[in-house]
């Protein structure tokens, strides 16, 4: 069993109402909540306003149709000084939302995610990390911790800023995901998150390889690998965190299909991984036998193809706070390959 324990609440994270996301594959407007997190408070409840195909967006204070969106910006030690160009080196204050859109799964229900976005105007140059959660776990996890004030201390020293977007990767049919597709195609997690989330969050600023990465702890590690191998022409970059690269299908995803396992066995595909910078984080304390010593088996893998990853062994056990303490480290390795 993987546990993803979420360590100390951050300050207040403000939550900004935004209208303005649209797939190109799926046309509904994807529905945004808005509201204060402190921690696992309950969202305002929200109210309906007009939307493209029918599609209701939703914000607890919605401004006119002609007025511009309004922002609540994320807490932070200083305001970064104002800059005279177009780009800023050290973005202002950032701000973070969350949405919902439909699954496609089986079940029919819908799928929600958080993104935070740095304050810089959105570009095709603007890289974006797509983050994968453990399991048991929820995109409520970054919110509830400090990671996007962390994120804002390492964009003001000169990090190089990117945009972050959590997806749930949770399913009523089958909980376990291992962010895949499942056999029988009731539950459609990967098909989700490349044909319509990230169309959705990029919009007309569709970012290349480069500029997009994807990163993820435990069952997100796993799953990061895994999209970062069978989706090397979306995914330049690749973060696992006490992550493993075998097989570990406790609610059945497979069904112990051979094609299925083949296709989902990071450790079977390492040579997918020639053209990416990966970085590998693994806990000291791990103690979890399907996790212990993964990243140092990957490592050795990868070197026997030719590839040189980075390991780094961080202090402390498998909790979700090592998501936090290493983000400064991430987020620099990020900001050498954009």
């Amino acid at each position: 069993m993987r546990l993803t324990v979420i360590g100390t609440v951050a300050a207040s994270v403000a939550v900004a109402a935004v209208v303005g996301l649209t797939s190109a594959r799926d046309r509904a407007v994807p529905e945004v909540s808005a509201g204060v997190l402190g921690g696992p408070a309950a969202m305002t409840p929200p109210r309906s306003l007009p939307g493209a195909a029918g599609a209701p967006v939703t914000a607890p204070t919605a401004p006119p149709a002609t007025a511009a969106p309004t922002t609540t910006t994320v807490r932070r030690a200083a305001a970064a000084p104002a800059a005279p160009v177009a780009r800023p080196k050290r973005p202002g204050p950032g701000t973070v939302q969350f949405f919902t859109m439909p699954s496609g799964d089986a079940d029919g229900k819908r799928r929600s995610f958080w993104v935070y976005r740095p304050g810089l105007p959105d570009t095709a140059d603007l890289p974006v990390v797509y983050f994968l959660h453990g399991y048991p776990g929820n995109e409520r996890a970054l919110s509830q911790t400090d990671f996007a004030w962390t994120l804002e201390r390492a964009f003001a020293s000169g990090v190089a800023p990117f945009v972050v977007v959590a997806p749930n990767g949770q399913s009523g049919l089958r909980p376990d995901t291992e962010w895949a597709d499942a056999a029988d195609g009731k539950v459609r997690l990967e098909t989700w998150l490349v044909d319509h989330l990230i169309p959705a969050v990029e919009g007309p600023n569709r970012r290349d390889r480069a500029h997009r990465a994807v990163m993820g702890f435990s069952m997100g590690g796993f799953g990061a690998m895994n999209l970062g191998l069978r989706h090397p022409d979306l995914f330049g970059q690749i973060v696992s965190i006490a992550g493993y690269f075998r097989i570990d299908d406790p609610s059945g995803m497979g069904r112990r299909d051979p094609q299925w396992e083949e296709a989902n066995s990071p450790d079977r595909h390492v040579a997918a991984g020639a053209g990416s910078r990966i970085l590998l984080v693994s806990a000291a304390e791990e103690s979890d036998p399907l996790i212990v010593g993964e990243a140092q088996r990957y490592r050795r893998l990868a070197e026997a193809a030719g590839q040189h990853p980075t390991l780094v062994v961080a202090p402390g056990p498998h909790l979700f706070d090592l998501v936090v303490t290493q983000l400064p480290g991430v987020a620099r390795f990020l900001s050498a390959g954009w």
